[in-house]
């Protein structure tokens, strides 16, 4: 869609560094959502478990990888002299680091789902 493009515009303003940083995120957070669909689509708790690991590893290195995007992100900010341009990266950035969290807390909610039903 549209929006992409913007981003990706948006992306390619920042360092090679910055940007390779972000482009990590964004596919460990596509990962995610097929881990989350994985998880999401279980029915038992043996489901779970053989999903479970996977989206485990994948959130923890998606949370380093945020960690690291965001020390970047700040070098960009302070060298960068186009306001807008540091405002639309932060955006895009924010855009999918929220789309792996909420993976994450669907997720989260189907586990309590399956512990909760089949105790």
């Amino acid at each position: 869609g549209k929006t992409q493009d913007v981003s990706l515009k948006t992306i390619e303003k920042a360092p090679k560094d910055t940007q390779q940083k972000y482009h990590a995120i964004s596919s460990k957070g596509e990962s995610l959502k097929i881990v989350e669909a994985d998880v999401l689509s279980s029915s038992t708790k043996d489901d779970i478990k053989t999903q479970l690991p996977k989206a485990i590893v994948v959130k923890k290195n998606l949370k380093k990888d945020v960690e690291i995007l965001y020390a970047s992100f700040k070098k960009f900010k302070e060298t960068h002299s186009n306001a807008e341009e540091i405002k639309e990266f932060k955006m895009a950035c924010e855009k999918v680091i929220l789309a792996a969290q909420k993976s994450h807390t669907e997720i989260k909610e189907k586990v309590y789902t399956i512990y909760d039903k089949k105790k």
